[in-house]
């Protein structure tokens, strides 16, 4: 397939996501972990996540197999699925309502939370595994992550801590046509730097606190650079699918799937394997999802640097995101401020976040004073039902301290029961 018709079958392919609809997509990825000593549960041993799947099944989750194993779940409303280290991934498929959103979550919990009691297990949101290291987590049986883990071994010292000890709130947005998700994309781009300070959830990195800002930054950067961190392209005044689909094409896709078995592809560009190979929906499909970016695009924008954070504080951020990219005006006075940053200054700021945390600079702002703005801005394009959930937002911003600051003081402090109180969230119904 020549590369002229290769860039045209994406184009096409982000083309035929365009929609007026104006949903949201949300992915909470969670921790599993022992109530006694904190470790994390692994996929294989004795009531582990094999075994949790197994009981979540019995309430009318359709399983998903791979070569004998149950590595994910489905519903009617949701999708349960396993990152590399164990990590429990619950999707909420698209809504337009966030308390549509709230009811598919709580249903997902309502029925494991009841399963993890019974085992002795607690399940818990925060940036980075909080007790066991990485040499100690087991990896869950899927083919593609074996691969993928010897693959990034060799690009980044943080490959395997990104796979197995980091866990994320991820958003999807809907864009209306090109145009639209051109601004949108550069808008998420530019402000990644605040949206990952702002969620800053992981006060502990391999057993230790962590002394700076941001792990889950820095984790993403010592990974893969080529497929990692703030998409350049987006800056350019050419920005559209067509550079977008450059961006994918020149790309290595670490693995690809025949006859039901993956197949590593080594050094080749997606660009050099489909010179030969036919690129199919499935393949298009996958390509995608074969890069980390802070944001990227899919048949949807997708808003990946926040930590997986405490449901309030994560439906706050869902609420910021829809008064934000769905309100015409804040979207039109958005685009005009982050125009106003160069990728320079963004990739600073990226950088200086990792120090500074909220102090850090975007430009001629400071990010805690920017996210001030954002929020004032957001409370406007929503509506009088939907404002509400921004306040735990406005209280890590009105305390300028994040989630992190906060455990990391009580850890200091030599208090680690308040600590596990405060990174410990239990979802219990009737809560």
């Amino acid at each position: 397939m020549e590369y002229q018709e290769q860039l045209d079958k994406l184009e096409s392919f982000f083309k035929a996501g365009e929609t007026n609809q104006q949903k949201l997509g949300v992915e909470f990825e969670h921790f599993i972990v022992e109530q006694s000593s904190w470790r994390a549960i692994d996929y294989r041993e004795d009531d582990g996540i094999e075994d949790i799947l197994e009981e979540l099944a019995q309430k009318g989750w359709e399983k998903n197999e791979e070569n004998g194993h149950l590595v994910g779940l489905t519903s009617q409303q949701a999708e349960v699925t396993l990152e590399p280290g164990g990590q429990i991934e619950a999707s909420s498929h698209p809504q337009k309502e966030i308390k549509k959103l709230e009811e598919v979550y709580s249903t997902f919990l309502t029925d494991l939370i009841p399963i993890l009691d019974k085992k002795g297990y607690y399940l818990i949101t925060t940036g980075y595994q909080p007790k066991s290291k990485i040499d100690q987590i087991e990896w869950n049986p899927k083919q593609r992550y074996q691969i993928m883990s010897n693959y990034l071994e060799s690009k980044g010292s943080c490959a395997h801590n990104m796979m197995k000890g980091t866990a994320a709130l991820q958003v999807a947005l809907d864009y209306e046509d090109e145009s639209d998700f051109i601004h949108k994309f550069r808008i998420a781009n530019a402000l990644s730097p605040l949206f990952a300070i702002l969620t800053d959830n992981a006060p502990v990195f391999e057993g230790e606190v962590y002394p700076q800002q941001t792990v889950r930054t820095h984790i993403w950067d010592n990974t893969d650079p080529a497929r990692t961190g703030i998409i350049e392209e987006a800056f350019a005044e050419d920005f559209g699918y067509r550079k977008y689909a450059e961006y994918i094409l020149t790309r290595e896709p670490i693995l690809l799937k025949s006859n039901d078995q993956y197949l590593a592809t080594g050094d080749q560009t997606c660009r050099e394997i489909f010179e030969e190979d036919e690129l199919g929906s499935e393949e298009l499909e996958h390509i995608l999802t074969m890069v980390f970016p802070d944001v990227r695009l899919k048949h949807f924008i997708e808003i990946r640097m926040t930590d997986s954070i405490p449901p309030d504080l994560s439906w706050a951020m869902v609420a910021l995101y829809k008064g934000l990219f769905y309100d015409q005006q804040n979207l039109e006075r958005l685009y005009q401020l982050v125009e106003g940053f160069s990728l320079e200054e963004v990739l600073a700021a990226r950088k200086n976040s990792m120090v500074d945390g909220l102090d850090a600079m975007l430009g001629d702002y400071k990010l805690i004073d920017l996210a001030a703005q954002l929020l004032e801005w957001a409370k406007v394009g929503l509506s009088d039902s939907e404002v509400d959930y921004l306040e735990p937002l406005a209280d890590i911003i009105d305390s300028k301290e994040t989630l992190a600051d906060q455990i990391k003081s009580k850890l200091q402090a030599g208090r680690t029961e308040a600590f596990k109180r405060d990174i410990l969230n239990l979802y219990l119904e009737g809560e």
